[in-house]
């Protein structure tokens, strides 16, 4: 089953490409390339503003540009961004990655994270994928 989106472009740099389907309640994230660790934080902080202000519920991130994530980014991803998770309207994230990516995953850090968002009492499921189209049908079924 293939799912039409009607996309709208919302914000767009060096980096990061944001656009929403208001009818599908979807915020799409493509980062253009990889990020250093300040591109990364100020586009995660518009991202945050733009989750909020467009009261998504799903969110699809296609970062298989970004090729890794610093441990400190990864901490300060949690510390930040579980706030704005807990007070959007978000319901499932699923991020977009190559195969690679999923091999070179730390799966237990990974789980860890998840645990640490569950504790601070975020319901957000998140899910990876390698497929667009996997992503989508997960996210709006």
């Amino acid at each position: 089953m293939e799912i039409k989106l009607h996309l709208q472009a919302v914000f767009q740099n060096d980096y990061v490409k944001v656009e929403i389907d208001s009818a599908h309640g979807l915020i799409y994230v493509e980062w253009l390339q990889h990020p250093d660790s300040q591109a990364l934080r100020e586009g995660f902080l518009k991202l945050a503003d733009i989750v909020l202000a467009s009261k998504s519920k799903y969110w699809l991130s296609d970062a298989k540009a970004i090729h890794y994530l610093e441990f400190a980014d990864q901490n300060w991803l949690i510390s930040e961004m579980a706030p704005v998770l807990k007070k959007s309207q978000l319901v499932k994230f699923a991020r977009l990655t190559t195969q690679e990516g999923m091999l070179m995953m730390d799966v237990a850090r990974l789980y860890e994270m998840v645990g640490k968002l569950t504790a601070l009492g975020i319901t957000t499921q998140l899910e990876m994928f390698t497929s667009k189209e996997a992503a989508l049908e997960w996210l709006l079924s």
